[in-house]
């Protein structure tokens, strides 16, 4: 079975060099690439706001279409010819992608970091950070 590398995107440069990179490490070992979007949670009471949640639902979609396709153009500038699949998760960004990133499928997880200080970790949190701690599969940040 071919491996997959699961790229996490938010639309950030940062990201995208994350994307770059997994496109030149999958064509180099023959892999395949999924990209993933990490919808945020919704935390309002459905049966009050349930068309605004619809709303805010769509809205998210959308942003994340337009991240996968911002990924897309990153990854073909890479020349790598690969074929791209999307996936959207909903949840906390680094659990949602650590869960997903077990299934048999998938080498590691390929992520882009800004390069925080470990003070501004502590202060701001860091997905890429959480990620590394908590991920079972290998996780290679990008910088």
């Amino acid at each position: 079975m071919t491996q997959s590398i699961l790229v996490a995107v938010d639309g950030s440069p940062h990201s995208l060099n994350g994307a770059k990179e997994a496109a030149r490490i999958a064509k180099a070992i023959g892999a395949k690439l999924e990209v993933a979007y990490v919808l945020p949670p919704i935390l309002l009471s459905e049966s009050v706001y349930a068309d605004t949640i619809k709303k805010i639902d769509e809205a998210n979609k959308a942003e994340a279409e337009a991240i996968f396709a911002k990924a897309r153009e990153a990854i073909r500038s890479a020349d790598s010819g690969l074929q791209v699949d999307t996936v959207m998760l909903n949840g906390a960004p680094a659990e949602a992608l650590s869960d997903l990133v077990q299934a048999e499928r998938f080498w590691g997880v390929v992520i882009g970091a800004k390069g925080h200080s470990a003070v501004s970790r502590m202060l701001l949190g860091s997905v890429t950070d959480r990620l590394v701690h908590i991920s079972h599969k290998p996780v290679l940040v990008v910088r």
